[in-house]
């Protein structure tokens, strides 16, 4: 079964090295993979027919696949693409989740994952979107490597395999009118897209070379544009020349540290110095050699999506980075304003382990969780009291249920005030807990769980999740959940951590980095009401917790100080608090449920 889609660039005049690429990973992934070659192309693209024949070899020995039905599903779509419109991403978006490689265009700020192999120029309007990961490593580099040169015998003339900008003509024109080359030093490869003909008698002029990047050690000089060839060569050992066909391509090579003749009409007086000498041009070509070699196709096979398509709180398609790691990628909702996280790594949930409530919740706290009960469920009282003041009629006898109730600190609690209360939880061992400690019911069950909507009793006046909610990656089918089980005007009631309390608003990224890989959503007390207003909720009341002084800048960990009482009070008075609760009344009235590709629409 294919599971990856490579799509390459196949705009005629955008060269080849992006197809070449798809089809070496192709190649390297075997069965797991397969290129996009549409079986029709136009003026502005290359077709399936013309691609077979101009790579036969590739196109042979990799799966192709012409036409995508309505339903084709892959784990991702990969798009080697040069520049990718915003409604280009959005329809392989319902594929699968997106890998852009290289991505120069309006893509770079929403895909769900970012493989940066060339270096970027800051003049880009898109450079400020950091990629998951950058290295010059996951270039196809060559096994077959040489000495530096000391001279300048042998030169390879090698401009992609269309060369739209004829700069080998150029190139080859400057160096024979020049007599600073022998015809015979030189070797000129034409692609297999170009269609120009080589007419400078003497010279060898060859077509198509397979594996091309092993032949390069052959040659002291090797003369191209900015791309994949000029790393090759400089990783082979040779010297590299550069001559581009725009200015991006000048910019980039002089960003990297390449010497390059200029755009389009070579610098014939820097021609002729390196050629003389060439000492300081293998100095600057080995300063931008990789200084490892990294394996793309195995970064590829190993990234396991999960919620990486649509903004899980309103189905807005093209959400916008704000932070990207190797594991995860955090993207702002512009219609709800909803922070979604899209994780790339495979992870067991540690929440059935009875080692979480206890060496590991230590470890974090300096007690297990039953040590900590005496402390939780004083919160729990605090939390209840609100929670009370906004059931209507009463609370005596009335259904809550906690999702997530662990050991049963908050359903102990409201069993104790009059609740009918009832726990679920993932782990068996602390479900059993709850009911022998307490003699409250309670059953293990994932929330999340599609069709488990049966395991859950209904007309609820209270749901509760206390730093549960976040831990959902089907966010919506949640949220849907929880309207479905209570009544008209019963209380959802959750706590979260804040993406505007001091620790993001100190360091975003670091705020993001430290986030835990299993926090599929992050939220903050101003776009809550936003998102829960379209499931039904009107919100009551939001409570900012989590103050902690010290992490205010210069403020030393010591309650017992004038600074630490008085940024506190601070804290809490600009609700700068990096957790917060929730309460929410179900209305009964919700937006309609969007139309989106993403499953927990469907």
């Amino acid at each position: 079964m294919v599971e990856i889609l490579l799509v390459p660039s196949l705009r005629r005049g955008n060269g080849s090295g992006h197809l070449v690429r798809c089809f070496g990973l192709a190649q390297t992934l075997g069965s797991l993979a397969a290129v996009y070659l549409p079986d029709t192309g136009n003026s502005d693209t290359w077709s399936a027919d013309e691609l077979h024949l101009a790579y036969p070899l590739e196109t042979g020995s990799v799966r192709i696949i012409g036409k995508l039905g309505s339903q084709a599903r892959f784990r991702l779509i990969v798009l080697d693409n040069r520049q990718t419109s915003l409604d280009a991403l959005e329809y392989w978006s319902a594929m699968g989740s997106v890998v852009a490689i290289d991505e120069g265009g309006e893509a770079r700020a929403c895909a769900s994952y970012l493989v940066d192999i060339l270096p970027r120029h800051r003049s880009s309007k898109w450079y400020d979107y950091s990629p998951n990961i950058a290295s010059l490593g996951f270039l196809s580099l060559p096994q077959a490597r040489r000495e530096p040169p000391r001279a300048i015998r042998r030169v390879m003339v090698s401009f992609g395999g269309e060369d739209p900008a004829q700069l080998a003509e150029a190139f080859l024109q400057a160096t024979l009118g020049g007599n600073m080359l022998c015809t015979s030093q030189l070797t000129v490869v034409t692609g297999a897209l170009s269609h120009a003909a080589i007419n400078f008698p003497g010279i060898t002029a060859i077509g198509p070379v397979q594996d091309l990047k092993e032949k390069l050690k052959s040659y002291d000089l090797v003369v191209t544009q900015f791309g994949l060839t000029a790393f090759e060569a400089a990783w082979a050992g040779c010297a590299v020349l550069l001559l581009n066909p725009g200015a991006v391509h000048e910019q980039l090579s002089r960003t990297v540290g390449f010497v390059s003749l200029g755009i389009r009409k070579p610098n014939t007086r820097l021609l002729s110095k390196v050629l003389k000498d060439p000492a300081e041009l293998v100095l600057k070509t080995q300063a931008t050699v990789p200084e490892y070699r990294d394996d793309l196709a195995s970064l590829l096979a190993s990234l396991a999506p999960r919620h990486a398509g649509a903004c899980p709180g309103c189905g807005s398609p093209l959400g916008r980075a704000i932070y990207r790691d190797k594991k995860k990628t955090y993207r702002s909702c512009p219609v709800c304003g909803l922070v979604s996280m899209a994780s790339f790594v495979a992870k067991a949930n540690p929440y059935t382990q009875r080692s979480y409530f206890f060496e590991e919740y230590k470890a974090q706290y300096g007690r297990t969780y039953i040590e900590d009960i005496p402390k939780i469920r004083a919160s729990a009282a605090t939390r209840l009291a609100i929670i009370e003041s906004l059931v209507p009629g009463g609370h005596d006898s009335q259904l809550l249920l906690d999702v997530g109730c662990a050991y049963g600190a908050f359903v102990a609690e409201a069993q104790d005030r009059g609740w009918n209360a009832i726990g679920s939880d993932l782990a068996e061992d602390a479900v059993e807990y709850v009911r022998e400690k307490y003699g409250i019911p309670a059953f293990v069950a994932d929330f999340a769980k599609p069709g488990a909507d049966g395991l859950y009793p209904r007309g609820l006046s209270c749901l509760s999740m206390w730093f549960v909610l976040e831990h959902f990656d089907e966010l919506a089918r949640v949220l849907w959940r929880v309207a479905s089980l209570l009544k008209p005007g019963g209380v959802f009631a959750f706590s979260t951590p804040s993406s505007t309390g001091i620790s993001a608003r100190r360091s975003l990224s670091g705020f993001y980095s430290h986030s835990p890989d299993d926090h599929f959503t992050v939220w903050n007390p101003q776009t809550a009401p936003g998102i829960l207003k379209r499931f039904g909720f009107d919100v009551q009341r939001i409570v900012v917790t989590g103050h902690h002084p010290e992490r205010f800048s210069g403020v030393p960990n010591e309650p017992a100080s004038i600074r630490y009482k008085a940024t506190m009070a601070c804290s809490r008075m600009l609700g700068l608090g990096d957790t917060f609760e929730c309460y929410a009344s179900y209305s009964g009235i919700s937006v309609k449920k969007p139309s989106t590709t993403t499953a927990e629409y469907r």
